[in-house]
């Protein structure tokens, strides 16, 4: 199976047209089709559907399209790798979780670059089972993930604390504190169930006997920042790790809400596979883990 046939159904994935991927990438539609034919013919399934608005996945083309990103991002990865090795260049990747990859870990990447800059440094965001994956399958050199991670090929090691907050415009009519009964009248915006926080927040509502479905929610968000927009413009109020939200407090945009017998705190993790043979990255990983409690934004 060859990987460029994979990359073609993945672009005709996303295009839903045989033709259109054909023209954009110079090669004639039968032979395209061929292509995807003997791809059929190898994985013994049918990937492909005409229908009147233009191609449809079956539901194995479906698992084929999620498992081709993968193939891609691994193949860029391999290549990057490849030329790092031809050009002497050296790329250490690190993959968080949204919260701290966007607010935690910025300035002490910083403070690691100055330290080790011989080095390009990659951070991206993940959930935390993703990041596990990926340090497991060593496609990221360093993880950060909310709780810990169980797997004897992984140290894992808390690498700094958060607490969650209830928080709402600093104008926004409540009384402070009040109680869980009372947060109820209350117009709530949240995460979605891929954020950790979003998890730890209904596991421990339901501890509480307050489970969220028993609030007023109006809608559930993709992004720290879209919750954060939602609640400065006067919305509702949100729950959000205190790390995202620190500077608007500061700057008095955003207000804490005390919630009597309320207290959430969490911890995030580094993550790492305990079988590394690269001295150097072994150096940057001792280094950032000691460092980063002392350097976060």
């Amino acid at each position: 199976m060859l990987l460029e046939h994979i990359i073609m159904f993945y672009k005709i994935a996303t295009e839903k047209s045989i033709s259109k991927v054909a023209q954009n990438n110079h090669i004639s539609q039968p032979a395209l089709s061929q292509q995807m034919q003997r791809l059929e013919e190898e994985l013994d399934v049918k990937l492909l559907e005409r229908s009147n608005r233009g191609i449809e996945l079956t539901r194995a083309g479906q698992i084929l399209q999620k498992y081709a990103v993968q193939f891609m991002n691994l193949y860029s990865d391999l290549k990057e790798e490849l030329n790092n090795l031809n050009t002497g260049n050296n790329t250490f990747h690190i993959t968080a979780t949204s919260v701290a990859c966007n607010y935690a870990l910025p300035c002490s990447l910083y403070k690691v670059n100055r330290q080790f800059p011989d080095y390009t440094f990659h951070l991206a965001s993940a959930p935390s089972s993703d990041v596990i994956r990926q340090v497991l399958d060593e496609r990221t050199d360093l993880g950060f993930i909310v709780g810990t991670a169980d797997s004897p090929e992984l140290v894992c090691k808390e690498a700094y604390q958060d607490k969650i907050y209830l928080v709402a415009r600093d104008d926004f009519p409540t009384e402070s504190p009040i109680t869980l009964a009372q947060l109820k009248q209350y117009p709530l915006i949240m995460l979605n169930e891929s954020f950790s926080s979003y998890r730890l927040l209904c596991n421990y509502m339901k501890h509480q006997g307050y489970p969220i479905d028993g609030f007023h929610v109006m809608y559930h968000l993709d992004s720290t920042e879209s919750v954060k927009s939602t609640v400065q413009a006067g919305h509702g109020a949100a729950f959000l790790p205190y790390i995202a939200v620190k500077k608007e407090l500061y700057q008095k945009q955003l207000k804490i809400i005390e919630i009597e017998n309320f207290d959430l705190d969490y911890g995030v993790y580094s993550v790492h596979k305990n079988s590394s043979t690269d001295s150097r990255t072994n150096e940057i990983i001792d280094y950032f883990v000691a460092n980063i409690s002392k350097s976060i934004c």
